[in-house]
């Protein structure tokens, strides 16, 4: 499975993430949609900006939507 972690992984090393069938299937026999992604996003950024406290930025926040954003994109193309 990606994760957020191996996705920003894979967009550093080759610019892209690919999400295998599996996971696509997964996602598409839960009926995960557009507004599931988005509600997982902001709670993933969010919590995690909660971790970090001080140390959270504008550039942490970005790389983190941004690589989100790839996985999300590489589930959608996998279902």
């Amino acid at each position: 499975m990606c994760s957020v972690r191996d996705s920003a992984a894979q967009l550093k090393a080759s610019g892209a993430v690919v999400a295998d069938a599996a996971l696509g299937a997964v996602h598409s026999q839960k009926a995960v949609n557009n507004a599931k992604f988005r509600v997982v996003k902001e709670a993933l950024v969010e919590t995690l900006k909660e971790a970090v406290g001080a140390k959270w930025s504008y550039e942490l926040s970005r790389a983190v939507e941004v690589a989100y954003d790839e996985l999300a994109t590489a589930i959608k193309m996998a279902y």
